[in-house]
């Protein structure tokens, strides 16, 4: 019966401090006079998480023998060799040898400690910490049955942990994943250097809970110019204002490196701020970041946080921001050639009245920006559409080549202005002749341009007789080849041709192509972090819902041994048997709850949630769902009243119908505990209907609002209410799916009504 309640009380929490406090308060009295759970950090320091006394008053004590007897790690014995060894270690006797000093012996007197153990925290091969189990009285140490137990509790309570700690990084990983395509996005559409600081800053770094950031350019002089900031007085900003780094070694170091420096605490940083004490003093004494904003023409600038307590940065957050950091220098990069393009393009602009060649670059670029733009997803599509531009408006013909993964130039495009010709200017200008311009261009990265396309010339690109043919009917008159390169990577190459009598290629079009060379590089960036990111997402959904998929066999057929075993029980067993029972098939019933949210999930995820309609009486369907979820409404002392006075028929599908009711419904249980649930339901028009469920309870906030039918949202602590956050989500997905809407009305302390709207027939 112990160690069921154990496993009930540390399944009822994904919170890993929560299930570790458990653990301790439930160990005492029952297998020690107190407990204490110590667990390793990210960076091997040891933390004393959670204690508990059989005399209240004494916790306070726990803690302080914790600090005033740091852990000896080459010590023998106690918790030293049970992190070292990963076994139990067993102490018949405390002496005084034992303790660090004659205080220590003392704090341990006050504190009844005879005897005891020490057990490791085991997951995944890993020591996570210990548990200590002390008992006041000599003699009393840990017999077989003490320690079978002890051990038992020790592993349900490490895989709870790992378990919480599982869920706590996927959350985590998920919301700097979407956090970060959000500001991809945004970072995409910023067109100045204010700008995407801005969306930095704002979509970033204030996201993860810094009482300070900013992002600031570095100038060729080495001085510093602040783009966005937040949390910083005015008298600081215009002291940073045009700095030079070389009197703050923290810059320095992170400039020289290139690598991101981390200060957990104000101790780390003084020696390298370059900042006077007193001034870094009145920021606060905690932890400081500074990303150094690199790229392959040096270090544009700096991203700083800084917060007022000290802090452990973890693996995912210097992740987050370390990518968040590469995405700032390449948008940044982007917003110096959109400047470059601003005044290219303004001096485009007035050499209009120049002639009609300037009108035709000008419309070939802004066409081509417009393609590379808008189709993130297909940009072998958009080339073939640039490369028709080119060959329609600029040039004669038009060659797009990029690498593949053999690490060779391959055809993705090819055009001339007579439609039937297109292969034609493949085998003529991506041939390996003598003097192929696109592999000699690739090869050295620079532009190759042949103005005047002499019979010699032609005759030294030559390959064999069939490619001399090939020439002669393309009758090139200029050419010209530019690499398409980022971060000092060549990925392609783009060609154009010119033939009599279109005029030829000059060294404004030069410039041309290369600045479309350049926006096809950048084109090709984002569509590769488009689709990484994409496929980050269906793996994490297709992982869910195979996930799901396997966890359901096991809990049906967990379902049915139950099943089995309570018609198997006798009078006399079913006395002793049944609360345990029951309290198993309620967890399994938990559990398969979860595991449906999270196939439900991933099915919207994936665009499988389907629906079956068949003729629905809504009324019996709310009746049907209140009559089974008596007993929740019970043990959550509610009342419900179910107010509809006529039958409301409809074509629905009725499995997912009862899905959305019965979280509505618990819901209204939930959160509205002890006092009423009115459920009703009526009539719009002859079309729609309108079902209502209203609890008394605690309400939710006017900013929790928006997000309520979010993903894994919530608007109360889960450490008190628990859950994954879908079931709302969930509900939402079904209702649209079905033509209807789905909305709330709450305010705090006074209730809250959901309110859903549904068509009599599929739309």
């Amino acid at each position: 019966m112990f160690l069921s309640r154990a496993g009930e009380l540390m399944g009822a929490s994904l919170e890993w401090r929560t299930v570790l406090q458990r653990l301790a308060e439930l160990a005492v009295p029952v297998l020690a006079d107190w407990c204490a759970v110590d667990i390793l950090s990210d960076e091997g320091c040891l933390e004393r998480v959670a204690a508990a006394h059989q005399e209240p008053e004494k916790v306070s004590l726990v803690h302080e023998l914790f600090r005033r007897a740091p852990v000896d790690w080459s010590a023998s014995g106690g918790v030293a060799e049970a992190l070292r060894t990963a076994r139990p270690v067993v102490m018949p006797q405390v002496t005084e040898a034992m303790a660090k000093d004659r205080a220590c012996f003392e704090l341990i007197q006050r504190l009844g400690l005879q005897a005891g153990c020490v057990l490791p925290l085991l997951a995944r091969g890993r020591v996570l910490g210990v548990v200590s189990l002390m008992r006041g009285e000599a003699g009393t140490g840990f017999g077989d049955t003490d320690m079978e137990v002890a051990l038992e509790l020790a592993r349900r309570a490490s895989l709870s942990m790992d378990n919480a700690l599982l869920y706590e990084e996927a959350r985590t990983a998920q919301a700097h994943s979407e956090r970060l395509q959000n500001v991809t996005a945004a970072l995409c559409r910023a067109a100045t250097a204010e700008d995407v600081a801005r969306v930095v800053v704002h979509d970033g770094l204030q996201a993860l809970g810094a009482e300070r950031g900013s992002v600031a350019e570095l100038s060729s002089e080495g001085r510093l110019h602040l783009l966005s900031c937040f949390g910083y007085r005015s008298e600081w900003m215009t002291a940073f204002e045009g700095r030079n780094i070389q009197g703050m070694p923290a810059l320095v170091r992170a400039s020289e490196r290139r690598e991101a420096q981390w200060f957990q605490r104000l101790e780390d940083v003084l020696p390298v701020a370059g900042i006077a004490a007193n001034d870094i003093l009145m920021m606060g004494e905690g932890a400081r970041a500074v990303l150094p904003l690199v790229t392959d023409q040096g270090v544009l600038g700096f991203v700083g946080l800084a917060w007022s307590s000290p802090r452990v940065f973890s693996p995912q957050e210097r992740s987050f921001l370390e990518a968040l950091a590469q995405q700032c220098s390449q948008a940044l990069e982007r917003a110096a050639l959109y400047g470059t393009l601003r005044e290219r393009g303004e001096r485009l602009h007035h050499a209009l009245q120049m002639g009609k060649e300037a009108e035709e670059r000008l419309f070939f670029l802004l066409e081509a920006s417009r393609a590379l733009a808008e189709h993130l997803d297909d940009v072998e599509w958009t080339l073939e559409h640039v490369a028709r531009v080119a060959a329609s408006s600029v040039a004669s013909s038009c060659l797009v080549e990029l690498v593949g993964p053999d690490g060779s130039l391959r055809c993705v495009a090819s055009a001339h202005q007579e439609p039937s010709r297109d292969a034609s200017v493949l085998q003529a200008l991506g041939g390996e002749g003598a003097l192929s311009l696109s592999r000699e261009c690739f090869v050295t990265g620079e532009p190759r341009f042949v103005p005047d396309v002499d019979a010699a010339l032609c005759e030294r690109m030559v390959a064999c007789e069939g490619h001399r043919s090939l020439l002669e009917a393309l009758r090139p008159a200029s050419l010209l080849a530019v690499p398409v390169r980022t971060r000092g990577r060549t990925l392609g190459v783009i060609t154009l041709g010119t033939s009599l009598p279109q005029r030829p290629l000059a060294m404004s079009d030069v410039a041309m192509m290369e600045e479309l060379a350049r926006r096809v590089a950048v084109a090709l960036e984002n569509a590769s972090l488009y689709r990484d990111a994409q496929a980050a997402v269906r793996l994490r959904d297709e992982f869910l819902s195979v996930a799901s998929h396997e966890l359901k066999t096991p809990l049906t057929s967990l379902k049915l041994q139950h099943g089995l075993i309570d018609r198997a029980l006798g009078p006399e067993s079913r006395g002793r048997v049944a609360p345990r029972l029951s309290t198993a098939m309620r967890q399994v019933q938990r559990l398969a709850t979860l595991v449906d949210h999270l196939l439900d999930v991933s099915r919207v995820s994936l665009g499988r949630l389907t629906m079956e309609p068949t003729e629905v009486d809504l009324g019996q369907a709310v009746r049907d769902a209140v009559e089974r979820m008596e007993e929740v409404f019970s043990v959550a002392g509610c009342v419900v009243r179910v107010d509809i006075p006529a039958p409301l028929l409809g074509r629905w599908d009725a499995l997912r119908l009862d899905q959305v009711l019965v979280n509505l419904l618990t819901n209204a249980a939930k959160y509205g505990a002890g006092r009423p649930v009115q459920v009703s339901a009526s009539e719009i028009d002859s079309g729609l209907v309108c079902l209502s469920v209203r609890d008394e309870g605690i309400g939710i906030a006017a900013t929790d609002l928006p997000r309520l039918f979010g993903r894994f949202e919530r608007a109360v602590s889960d450490r008190h209410y628990g859950g994954l956050g879908l079931g709302l989500y969930i509900s939402r997905q079904i209702v649209e799916a079905m033509g209807g809407r789905i909305e709330v009305q709450s305010r705090e302390g006074e209730g809250s009504v959901f309110t859903v709207h549904l068509p009599r027939a599929p739309t």
